[in-house]
């Protein structure tokens, strides 16, 4: 008796533990880059080899330097 007891609290555990593993969030890098000219602020996606501090890309406002200003996280729910 005490056995299928045990049984039964398992099975409502592991319920328990797969529910909450569903609802954890993945997260996603994403990276801030600022125009050293006028200050416009893009979001994009990180790529390896990136850092803060990079000149990447041009402004698409202005045409001046686009420098990584900050490299973050940014949770995605499922």
């Amino acid at each position: 008796m005490a056995l299928l007891i045990l049984l039964v609290l398992y099975m409502i555990y592991e319920s328990y533990i797969k529910k909450r593993r569903e609802k954890e969030s993945t997260y996603v890098t994403r990276e801030a880059l600022i125009c050293l000219n006028c200050r416009y602020v893009i979001e994009k996606d990180f790529e390896p080899g990136d850092f803060i501090g990079l000149i990447k890309d041009t402004c698409p406002r202005c045409g001046g330097k686009m420098k990584i200003k900050g490299i973050y996280g940014v949770e995605v729910r499922i």
